[in-house]
């Protein structure tokens, strides 16, 4: 049984099975009105099948390699990164992979962005206010299929970033948990003209989280390895609850507090990227970031 908080603070407890389900969301209707559920179908044969068995092979969190930092490092990168509540230690951590696994991955997390209720309807009231109807009386099924076809081909666009990109497993070494909520996955506004077109936020369990940074000449083998405490889950969870519209999810007891304090509130953005001499350069800036 999952914990389920409303967004007026009122709570309920419910099994998976009935919570976050928004039935026929990807139903398109043909010319005679008859549902066409394709799209349906295909997320599930193409997606959600193959990542089920990466997500087994996932939760046993076997076959990490270790390989030793020379050195220590930037100090000063070695701090920002710690404030940032991820745990540095002596050895960068990968999973290997191989390709069809990998895929899976990168599939259903290009799925989870263009799959989210709030980016299909920002999607349909793009189609609804570009494409003129010169004052005739249209359904409104009409532009949610355009939006359904362009979502097709956006998934494509996203599954192609993030499968060349860092997909980064992010394990909750401490009490806390991650938090789930009805907006599913955290894009920080695609497509952006920034050095990285976009970051992506995923939890997967309420210890395991997704971060994609789509950037060039990346670690594509397999998985990188994060271990973060208990102040970095609090930083994601808080991107979660800035996306959220009506519920919060967690395994454990909610922290009601934490989710009223940030609930629909847009989490601190303190990180500016540009390429310099071809390579990336990332500031943090402790002056644009908010106290946890």
């Amino acid at each position: 049984m999952l914990h389920v908080v409303r967004a007026d603070g009122t709570t309920f407890r419910a099994p998976p099975s009935k919570v976050g389900v928004e039935g026929e969301l990807y139903t398109r209707l043909d010319p005679s009105g008859a549902k066409d559920r394709d799209i349906e179908r295909w997320f599930s044969r193409e997606i959600e099948t193959p990542f089920a068995g990466a997500l087994a092979q996932l939760l046993t969190l076997e076959g990490i390699e270790r390989r030793k930092f020379p050195g220590h490092g930037d100090p000063v990168k070695r701090k920002e990164v710690q404030e940032l509540g991820f745990i540095v230690g002596d050895y960068d951590e990968r999973m290997p992979l191989t390709v069809p696994v990998r895929h899976a991955i990168a599939n259903y997390l290009a799925a989870l962005v263009v799959r989210s209720p709030s980016y299909l309807t920002k999607l349909t009231d793009w189609h609804w206010a570009n494409n003129g109807t010169s004052g005739l009386p249209v359904d409104p099924a009409i532009f949610r299929g355009f939006a359904l076809e362009n979502m097709l081909f956006l998934y494509d666009v996203y599954r192609e970033a993030i499968a060349g990109g860092y997909i980064n497993l992010m394990i909750a070494d401490c009490g806390r948990e991650f938090l789930f909520a009805d907006g599913g996955v955290t894009a920080r506004e695609p497509w952006s003209k920034r050095p990285m077109p976009f970051d992506l936020y995923a939890p997967l369990t309420p210890k395991l989280a997704f971060n994609v940074l789509p950037l060039p000449d990346a670690y594509t083998g397999g998985l990188w390895i994060s271990r973060i405490n208990a102040r970095g889950v609090a930083r994601f969870n808080r991107m979660m609850l800035a996306d959220a519209k009506s519920f919060v999810f967690s395994k454990s007891p909610t922290p009601l507090d934490f989710i009223a304090k940030h609930l629909g509130v847009p989490a601190p953005s303190p990180f500016g990227s540009r390429w310099i001499d071809g390579r990336l350069e990332t500031k943090y800036d402790r002056s644009r970031d908010r106290p946890l």
